[in-house]
């Protein structure tokens, strides 16, 4: 008899202590797993709308300041001006209104006069007629502000002189009797420079299928009107020099590799939106 109970409690005492090791390992695995998991229900932070994001495109987010010895957060939302854009149209729209028949001969191109080379530029600062100056502001604003927000000033000047120099050139050697007038050039200038920076930043840009949807609606409808003037005007009334179209936007298109950069994203900076 003494053998049998001896034997029965070497079971039981067998099956307490696997009970406490597998209650020690769950206690184990509880503790291992992360605070997170615990709370799945904990609902996930609203996202911005698209508008906020996009004025947070052309805004500064918030910089870090101090204030005694305790550092904080200053809320600061600083607009960037593209003032590139807005200085030509403000020169372009004083010229128009002031100019008279002699500041116009001495602004406008023609290559017979080819030796005074300031009209290689002045000339984009003139326009025929009310249309035609309304027209090229829109599309300089329409194109060139987000442009000159994310490649500065300076690139965005360099490649819309670029585009109107090359448009003259262009015109001077294809059309060498015709007088020039007009910022055409220089806006398919900066609308071709917009495939350099494309390439360049696609995945730093905001709304970029956005982008290319709405300049690829532009060129073909500026295309398709120029196309309908010929066919029914046999290009006159106005006169569109394609010539000039076609030298300021190769050269948009080279001058944007060569001059634009990628955009950095600056890591110290957050977004704060009101």
């Amino acid at each position: 008899m003494p053998p049998r109970v001896d034997g029965s409690s070497e079971p039981r005492n067998n099956n307490n202590n696997v009970e406490n090791n597998n209650k020690d390992n769950k206690d184990v695995r509880l503790l291992l797993l992360p605070e997170a998991s615990a709370d799945t229900t904990s609902p996930t932070p609203p996202r911005a709308p698209l508008q906020k994001i996009f004025i947070d495109d052309l805004t500064k987010g918030m910089t870090e300041g101090h204030d005694g010895d305790a550092s904080r957060l200053k809320r600061q939302r600083l607009w960037r001006v593209p003032w590139f854009i807005l200085l030509m149209c403000f020169m372009q729209l004083s010229l128009h209104l002031i100019a008279n028949d002699c500041m116009q001969r001495r602004l406008i191109y023609k290559p017979e006069w080819s030796h005074e080379y300031w009209r290689l530029i002045t000339y984009m600062l003139l326009h025929a007629d009310a249309w035609h100056l309304t027209l090229n502001i829109c599309l300089q604003c329409f194109i060139g502000v987000c442009l000159e927000l994310e490649q500065g000033h300076c690139r965005l000047a360099v490649v819309y002189f670029a585009g109107g120099l090359a448009g003259a050139l262009a015109n001077a050697w294809l059309q060498p009797h015709l007088l020039l007038l007009g910022a055409s050039a220089g806006v398919y200038a900066m609308l071709l420079s917009h495939v350099p920076h494309l390439v360049l930043n696609f995945y730093q840009l905001s709304h970029r299928f956005a982008r290319i949807a709405a300049l690829l609606i532009l060129f073909l409808s500026d295309v398709g009107f120029t196309t309908f003037h010929f066919r029914q005007h046999h290009n006159r009334n106005p006169r569109i020099s394609l010539e000039a179209h076609l030298g300021g936007g190769v050269a948009g298109l080279l001058c944007g590799f060569i001059v634009y950069r990628r955009v950095q994203q600056k890591s110290n900076q957050k977004s704060i939106y009101l």
